[in-house]
């Protein structure tokens, strides 16, 4: 024992309980997003395998981690280290099956021409029965199908479940409808969330009459669509699916490759006003983006009752890339009689460009304002308003407003935070200083601008 070092010098971390230390290793625990599949998402798991060979105690705190969370894929990818990491995770499932019950969230991708680990996949629906969330990537070809009712059949248990076929938009809705059944046999009767991504232009009518006998039956309460091809007649047999649906959320009425058309190309607020008063009484959230036509006429969310948060695109109000159109004012009908949270979305989307600079100037400002004192004069109990504002820095900018944009923001909040109104934003993308700086040079190759910003 060595005399010259007290007692707290020696693995004092050991010390602690199983609680704080679960709580410290979860920070180093793989995420995956659904959406973003890069290598260096990866990086996490070569850490928590790291800890889990440091003694017993980690090992037991960590490997629940590193299970938790997985990705299967048919076949192997060199994107991902190591390329057949679905093989090998099968081999371990295999030979130790107590680590099935750890998995909670599983994520499936299908490559129709890479089906060489296909086995791996259907095992893991087979054993991986505690899964809560499942994601299916890829709807190319029947056997895609197969696994999707495969892992209905034996993840009963699951509360959320993702099936995505962007880029290509061929998930077929009547397939969809047929796979999950009426609930009645005993499948998925817990499922809370239903995500469906690039839902293809097949089984228009089929689904609408599908689904006019299954009105009312599905127990999920959030509906969340991203690049929905489809008419508003099957998106309104959609809505009717649930008993109640609290949480809606519609990203694109078309491929968000902005290439790709749908069924319906006059999607607008006004469209899908009706389908929303369905459920008037038991929407919380709406989350609205990506329509074809701005405005706010015929959009009116007073009889929705309990209506908590209203996520919006900025540019339902004019507020447009290409062309600027005068603002138009936030009207009466978006304050929901228990409206806490509106949260104003500037994201622009496209292959081309995003947002720039210059999207967060006075207009948006007053904009904001102005929606704010309707609030306060309408009795809305607003307390959040929340802004997504990403803009791109572009080697050639035009910027000419010399009041950083989220120093608006702050300003803003301030000025609203005595009425009981906060206001947030995501981590600015460019500094105060980095945007005086542009803001200079921008001024030097434009001397008039120059003389404006003095």
């Amino acid at each position: 024992m060595d005399i010259n070092h007290s007692p707290l010098d020696r693995a004092f971390i050991l010390e602690l309980p199983d609680e704080l230390l679960g709580m410290i290793i979860s920070h180093i625990a793989p995420i995956i997003d659904d959406l973003r599949y890069l290598r260096e998402q990866y990086q996490p798991y070569e850490m928590a395998v790291a800890l889990s060979l440091v003694c017993k105690r980690f090992y037991r705190i960590t490997v629940p981690y590193l299970y938790a969370e997985l990705v299967v894929n048919t076949g192997d990818n060199t994107w991902r280290r190591p390329t057949q990491i679905s093989k090998y995770l099968h081999r371990t499932f295999r030979e130790n099956p107590l680590l099935w019950k750890l998995c909670r969230h599983l994520t499936v991708t299908y490559d129709q021409s890479n089906v060489d680990n296909l086995y791996a996949v259907t095992d893991c629906l087979t054993w991986l029965t505690a899964t809560k969330s499942l994601t299916i990537w890829g709807f190319e070809g029947r056997p895609v199908w197969e696994l999707l009712q495969l892992g209905i059949k034996h993840i009963s248990g699951c509360h959320i479940l993702s099936l995505d076929a962007s880029y290509r938009y061929n998930l077929h809705l009547p397939f969809v409808i047929d796979a999950l059944g009426d609930f009645k046999s005993g499948f998925l009767p817990n499922l809370q969330t239903l995500k469906l991504g690039g839902v293809s232009i097949y089984g228009d009518q089929i689904c609408q009459e599908e689904l006019r006998e299954k009105a009312g039956t599905a127990p999920f309460t959030k509906l969340q669509l991203r690049s929905f091809l489809l008419t508003p007649r099957s998106l309104e047999a959609l809505v009717r699916w649930p008993r109640c649906l609290e949480e809606f959320e519609l990203k694109y009425s078309s491929g968000d490759n902005f290439a790709t058309s749908g069924l319906y190309s006059y999607w607008s607020l006004a469209t899908l006003q009706p389908i929303l008063y369905i459920h008037r009484k038991t929407l919380r959230s709406i989350k609205l983006y990506g329509l074809h036509k701005n405005g706010f006429d015929g959009f009116d969310l007073r009889e929705f009752e309990n209506l908590e948060k209203l996520s919006l695109a900025s540019q339902f109000c004019g507020h447009q890339l290409f062309k600027r159109n005068e603002i138009c004012e936030p009207p009466d009908g978006l304050l929901a009689p228990r409206l806490r949270v509106f949260h104003w979305d500037l994201t622009l989307l496209d292959q081309q460009c995003g947002e720039g600079l210059g999207d967060f100037g006075q207009e948006e400002e007053n904009w904001l304002r102005l929606l704010a004192r309707k609030a306060i004069k309408h009795g809305c109990p607003l307390q959040r308003i929340e802004i997504t504002f990403n803009p791109v820095i572009e080697e050639y900018i035009s910027i000419t407003d010399e009041v950083y944009p989220w120093d608006r923001m702050d300003n803003m909040g301030a000025d609203l935070r005595p009425r009981g109104i906060e206001v947030s934003y995501n981590t600015p993308s460019v500094s105060r200083e980095r945007y005086s700086m542009l803001l200079e040079c921008v001024a030097e190759d434009n001397p008039k601008l120059a003389t404006e910003v003095e």
